[in-house]
């Protein structure tokens, strides 16, 4: 099974052109005309404002989850 991992938690505001980033699970970060906020690091994404004002800069990457496909774990 596959997944999709974050590996930048990152977005734009559109009104003052922040780009914000979380680090950390509870990173909590505004803009600096506080219209958008981001949370969750790598954990999770959260966003704080309304779709119109974010430009989403977030990066992922596929990950198969371990023991998958592999055929040297014995059952």
């Amino acid at each position: 099974m596959k997944y999709r991992e974050i590996k930048v938690n990152r977005a734009q505001c559109k009104k003052c052109g922040d780009i914000i980033t979380s680090y950390n699970r509870h990173d909590f970060c505004f803009c600096q005309c506080r219209a958008i906020a981001v949370d969750g690091g790598n954990d999770y994404l959260r966003r704080i404002g309304t779709e119109d004002d974010i430009v989403e800069l977030s990066e992922f990457e596929d990950v198969e989850e371990y023991g998958e496909n592999d055929d040297s774990v014995a059952d």
